[in-house]
């Protein structure tokens, strides 16, 4: 895209100099002034071929912060990187310390001032979840944007400390407990636009879900099963990608003075979801040419996270940096408010009497 393919940034001292932007792929252009600070006035002639660092180009994030959870490795890193390089103050929220330094560092080789810090965040404990939270609380930290990037594909069934499936916990349940927590800090913010809350979703959320139909509602021992008869791991990572979404829209409902959407980043070579299955590091390898790099990845959720056009859509899930159409189950007001009340229970239930909280 554009002269240098535009994958970093640029800056320019000269008075009144215009920039063309030229898509080489769509066979269009763009000419701005170099000293606009947002990409609200670009061509939006962003697609499946975009990266996050095309998108961010000419924003300034100087007084923002995020957390983005998984940003030790994978997309959550192109994220939090991509973030960084641009000013925003970026918390890397990892289960991994050790690896969450590690990626700090490598940013700072890219940018020597970047503002970003790590912070364990075990998303297999709902304590863990908790206690993040009230740390965070403590500070008094602003939080203009929350990504939920973080998740696991398990081939193998296993039960997280606090007595569920950990595709289901990890994906959709520790998450949402999480955005619940932090919402009063987004809620304090000031800012010149709404605090945003991007959920990483994917396509596969649109397989069978044996937790979710509209003859049975809302069935918990389904959603997260308790012994491997129950367990197929393709369903039930599905399925927690979908209750991302469908908690999206109902947050969405709930809350609407917070700017929440899900998205599907793409298939992405060397995404570390795959790291705990050889077959499906083989598929990846198989479908190299038809996936994203990892910076295409997280151009979708760096499209919802930044831009001002999102804000006037009604669309509840972006695909490839464009409106996307998700399962009639997200549209389903009654599976979804049945889902939000199945979800505190839940949480209830781990910390016997611990309740959701969300202020």
């Amino acid at each position: 895209m554009g002269t240098s393919d535009h994958k970093e940034n640029q800056k320019s001292g000269e008075q009144k100099t215009k920039i063309v932007f030229v898509d080489e792929h769509q066979k269009r252009s763009a000419t701005v002034d170099s000293h606009q600070t947002s990409t609200k006035d670009l061509d939006p002639s962003f697609g499946h071929q975009s990266n996050a660092l095309q998108i961010l180009y000419g924003t300034d994030l100087t007084n923002k912060t995020a957390v983005v959870t998984g940003a030790n490795s994978g997309i959550g890193f192109e994220i939090a990187r991509s973030l960084a390089k641009h000013g925003c103050q970026v918390i890397l929220a990892c289960r991994n310390l050790t690896k969450g330094e590690a990626a700090c560092s490598k940013i700072r080789t890219e940018k020597e001032d970047a503002n970003i810090s790590c912070r364990r965040l075990d998303l297999c404990s709902l304590r863990g979840v908790k206690q993040f939270v009230e740390q965070y609380r403590q500070e008094a930290l602003p939080l203009h944007l929350l990504i939920l990037n973080a998740g696991v594909l398990n081939t193998t069934f296993k039960l997280t400390e606090d007595g569920y499936e950990e595709m289901f916990q990890v994906n959709y349940l520790a998450q949402t407990y999480l955005a619940a927590g932090l919402l009063s800090s987004m809620l304090v913010t000031k800012s010149d636009q709404p605090p945003r809350i991007i959920a990483i979703s994917c396509e596969s959320h649109r397989i069978e879900s044996p937790g979710i139909s509209t003859i049975n509602g809302i069935t918990t021992d389904r959603l997260s099963p308790r012994s491997p008869h129950h367990f197929d791991h393709l369903l039930s990572y599905g399925q927690s990608k979908l209750c991302l979404i469908m908690f999206i829209a109902e947050f969405r409902r709930n809350y609407p003075q917070i700017y929440s959407v899900a998205c599907h980043p793409g298939n992405a070579i060397n995404s570390n979801l795959t790291r705990h299955s050889y077959f499906y590091q083989f598929l990846v390898l198989l479908t190299r040419p038809f996936s994203k790099s990892l910076q295409q990845a997280a151009a979708t959720p760096i499209y919802c996270a930044i831009t001002k056009r999102v804000l006037k859509e009604p669309t509840i899930y972006y695909n490839n940096c464009d409106e996307g159409c998700p399962s009639s189950f997200v549209y389903n007001h009654k599976l979804t408010e049945d889902l939000w009340i199945q979800t505190q229970s839940l949480i209830e239930l781990a910390f016997r009497k611990q309740p959701l909280t969300v202020v």
